[in-house]
């Protein structure tokens, strides 16, 4: 009996061709995502997006943007900030990671010649930063890390005799035209933090979007797939009867959808509000305008995939599929600014990217309602066409 037992689970999932592949394609699948963002985090895969400032330009800050610009692990945005304002500007409204202030005089020796700014959200992102920086400070601006040296060994020793302070000059020229002896240098960098001084509310208000959207897609994937239950079960047969046809039953079970996950993002942010202090009262209207969007689209992601499948097992494991690789490549589980730039590119496809934006824009950056249109368009539009996309299927099965 245990064999028979085996051989009728075997012969029921070889039969279901869709839920076969499903089956053995998304472990692979996964696992490929995750090597691509993690092995990235320690190689040149890991690009982030950097917006460069130069205060006023000297020999030293064009080598030193040179440099930044050739360097595979960094993204430098095209156009160039002219001051400490637009730099910060840059950063706050989440166009790049992290924001690099090179200063007017590199070799004045009484400040860092360069700042780097940080989102108290991607604090990671700011620590690259500076150790790439001090880096290439090392390697391709070894004169400049002498020439700030020096002033404090001669303090410390009492000046240089006429053929010391020769000598030191010759060899600062020599280095700025050979090269260096060895990498590194201390006390180059500079970090401050851009925003609200809150770390962790920059951290907790991006999971808090991250983790809505998670749930938001499992909660309508799994009751969407009542669809298929009521197609074998003849309910939807008898609803066709009437004028209105199946899409009352579709149009029905997307309303609910919708409404039920407003539900489970106002806990949510709920318990984010109560415990962690987000500031949700603030921004209630744009809030509430970017979780109906946000369930919107989960619903019709999760109608049109319930009605493309044909049995229950197929959308279950389908679903599994879709939810899981959307919230990895989306940002659910890794922040994006961690991802290879061509994963970063792929999670524009997810309603995960746009729902986590739209989120840490409302909240954490003070965004208006014009700045969230693209966020607020994108998950509308994915709501319609994955709505229509189940009116459409349901309409061929029932002729079928």
């Amino acid at each position: 009996m245990i064999l028979a037992m085996l051989r009728v689970m075997a012969l029921s999932l070889i039969r279901d061709r869709g839920a076969l592949v499903m089956a053995f394609l998304l472990p692979p699948t996964i696992f490929v995502i995750f090597a691509a963002i993690f092995s990235g985090t320690s190689g040149d895969e890991l690009r982030l997006q950097v917006v460069l400032g130069i205060s006023e330009s000297s020999s030293l800050t064009e080598r030193l943007e040179t440099a930044l610009r050739a360097e595979p692990s960094l993204r430098i945005l095209p156009s160039t900030a002219a001051d400490e304002e637009a730099v910060v500007a840059v950063v706050e409204s989440g166009q790049a990671d992290v924001g690099l202030l090179l200063r007017g005089d590199l070799n004045e020796t009484s400040a860092a010649p360069a700042v780097v700014y940080v989102d108290p959200g991607k604090v990671m992102a700011g620590a690259i930063l500076s150790g790439q920086v001090q880096r290439l400070i090392g390697l391709e601006l070894p004169d400049l890390a002498l020439s700030r040296t020096a002033p404090t060994i001669e303090a410390l020793v009492g000046g240089f005799t006429p053929e010391q302070s020769a000598r030191l000059a010759a060899a600062i020229e020599q280095l700025a035209t050979d090269g260096p002896t060895e990498d590194g240098q201390a006390g180059m960098i500079e970090s401050q933090t851009v925003g609200p001084q809150n770390g962790s509310g920059a951290t907790v208000t991006y999971y808090a979007g991250a983790v809505a959207i998670l749930f938001l897609l499992f909660s309508a994937m799994q009751s969407a797939a009542t669809l298929i239950e009521e197609r074998h079960s003849g309910i939807i047969d008898r609803i066709a009867v009437g004028p209105a046809g199946t899409d009352v039953v579709v149009l029905g079970k997307f309303l609910f959808l919708t409404v039920q996950g407003i539900v489970q993002v106002g806990l949510i942010f709920a318990v984010a509000a109560l415990v962690y202090q987000v500031d949700v009262l603030q921004h209630a209207g744009l809030w509430a305008m970017t979780t109906l969007a946000a369930a919107a689209a989960a619903s019709g992601l999760g109608l049109a995939v319930a009605a493309a499948c044909t049995t229950k097992q197929q959308a279950q494991t389908i679903s599994t599929f879709v939810v899981l690789v959307c919230s990895a490549i989306g940002g659910s589980m890794v922040p994006r600014f961690m991802m290879p730039p061509w994963l970063q590119d792929i999670g524009w496809y997810t309603p995960n990217a746009w729902t986590i934006e739209a989120y840490h824009g409302v909240l954490w950056r003070g965004e208006d309602l014009m700045d969230l249109l693209p966020e607020l368009g994108w998950l509308l539009a994915m709501a319609v066409v994955g709505t229509t996309l189940a009116l459409l299927v349901s309409r061929l099965r029932l002729r079928l």
